[in-house]
C-alpha cells in the first residue's frame, strides 16, 4: 500500500464542509515516546503492593494496562462459575482490576512532564500548525488521551495568537445574580450543553485536569492557583481524589462509565452527532492521528460507519506492512463494509508527513 502525504490528504479534503480530528495515543507518543507508550508506563509503575498484577502482565506477554484490566475483570466473573469456593479469589481479582485503573492514573500523573515549558516552543508551533487544519475550519477535535499535551498546545496557540478560532472545552465560571450584584465562582466548571457553549474540544475519555465532583465537573487551571496542573493532580491523588478517567478494559465497560457522567456523555454525543450529519450539500471529513482502531475503543470507532461522514483519513506510522499497521488497516476497512450505503471513502496517509511536533 502506498501512503499519501498529510498535505495531499488536506488538499483532498478541501471539498468537504468541515474537517474533524480524532486523536489517539500516537499523538502523545510522537511528542515524548519515553513517557506515553504503554511500555514506558509499565516500566515506571510500582506494583510492589500487588505483585500478582505484574505476574499477570508477564503471563499475558503484554504491557497494555487495558488488556490486563480486561483480563482481571473477566476472570473475576468466570472463576466462581467453576468453583464456588473461589468466590474470595474472584473478589480479589475484581479489586485488583479497580486498583490497576488507579495505578494507571497515578503512573500517568507522576511521570507526566511537570511544566509546559519542558516541551520546546517549536514543537508547540508545529502542533498548532497541524491542529489549525481542523479547528480554524469550524471542525471539532476529539481526543482519547488523558494527558495535557493537547491542552498545553492550545493554550500556547491562544497566548501567541496563532489560532483564529477560540478553542473551547466547554468549561467556564458559573455566575449568580443576587440583590443586584453578579457573583462569579472562583473555580472552573463544565457549563453543560456543548452546542450552546460552542464546545469544539472534547476529551472523550477524560483527562488529568478534569475532575468529577458529583453535582458538577471541575477543571484545574493554572490561573486560579498559580500551581502547575501536574502538581495539582498529584496533590489530588495524595488526598485520594482521582481525575475523570475512562480506563476500563472493555469498550462496553467504557461506555457504561461514559453514560453516567454528563460531561463524557455530551462529548460522546457530539462525536456521534458529527458522524451522523450529512446530506447532499453538507459532507464532513474525519482525520485520525495516532488511533489504533482497537476493540477497546469500539464504542467510538463504530460510530463512524453509522453516520454520514463521507471521507475517513487514517494515519499510519511507518511501514504499512507491519502487523500492527495491517491490523489498523483491516479495522478501518471493516468500517467501510459496515456502512450500509457503501459510500465511506478511506484514505491512508503517512503520519510522519504531518510533522505534528516537528
Amino acid at each position: 500500500m502506498t501512503l499519501i502525504s498529510f498535505e495531499d490528504a488536506i488538499t483532498m479534503s478541501t471539498n468537504y464542509t468541515k474537517r474533524h480530528l480524532l486523536l489517539g495515543n500516537g499523538f502523545s507518543i510522537a511528542c515524548i515516546p519515553s513517557i506515553f507508550t504503554y511500555g514506558s508506563l509499565f516500566s515506571r509503575a510500582d506494583f510492589s503492593k500487588m505483585p500478582e498484577i505484574e505476574k499477570v502482565f508477564r503471563s499475558l506477554k503484554t504491557e497494555d494496562f487495558e488488556m490486563v484490566i480486561d483480563g482481571l475483570e473477566n476472570s473475576s466473573k468466570i472463576i466462581s462459575a467453576y468453583d464456588a469456593s473461589l468466590n474470595k479469589l474472584a473478589d480479589t481479582l475484581h479489586e485488583h482490576s479497580q486498583a490497576l485503573k488507579e495505578k494507571l492514573i497515578e503512573t500517568v500523573a507522576y511521570n507526566h512532564p511537570a511544566f509546559p515549558s519542558i516541551i520546546e516552543n517549536d514543537k508547540y508551533r508545529a502542533c498548532i500548525k497541524f491542529l489549525k487544519n481542523f479547528i480554524d475550519g469550524g471542525g471539532n477535535i476529539y481526543t482519547l488521551n488523558y494527558d495535557l499535551l493537547l491542552y498545553w498546545s492550545l493554550m500556547f496557540g491562544m497566548n501567541d495568537k496563532l489560532i483564529d478560532t477560540t478553542p473551547s472545552d466547554g468549561f467556564g465560571r458559573d455566575t449568580d445574580y443576587q440583590d443586584g450584584e453578579v457573583f462569579v465562582n472562583d473555580y472552573i466548571t463544565w457549563q453543560g450543553d456543548s452546542k450552546a457553549h460552542g464546545q469544539n474540544i472534547h476529551y472523550l475519555h477524560g483527562a488529568l485536569h478534569i475532575y468529577d465532583h458529583g453535582h458538577e465537573v471541575q477543571k484545574f487551571t493554572w490561573t486560579d492557583t498559580h500551581k502547575p496542573l501536574i502538581n495539582q493532580a498529584k496533590e489530588a491523588l495524595e488526598s485520594s481524589r482521582f481525575p475523570l478517567f475512562v480506563a476500563e478494559g472493555q469498550s462496553k465497560k467504557k461506555m457504561e462509565k461514559i453514560i453516567h457522567c454528563g460531561y463524557l456523555f455530551h462529548s460522546y454525543k457530539s462525536f456521534s452527532s458529527v458522524m451522523k450529519v450529512g446530506n447532499k450539500t453538507t459532507k464532513y471529513a474525519l482525520f485520525t492521528y495516532g488511533v489504533s482502531f482497537s476493540e477497546n475503543d469500539a464504542h467510538i470507532i463504530n460510530k463512524i460507519p453509522q453516520g454520514k461522514v463521507a471521507h475517513l483519513f487514517v494515519s499510519i506510522f511507518g511501514n504499512p506492512d507491519t502487523e500492527k499497521n495491517k491490523a489498523i488497516i483491516a479495522s478501518a476497512e471493516m468500517l467501510k463494509r459496515k456502512r450500509r450505503s457503501g459510500d465511506l471513502e478511506i484514505t491512508y496517509y503517512d503520519a510522519s508527513s504531518a510533522n505534528v511536533w516537528e
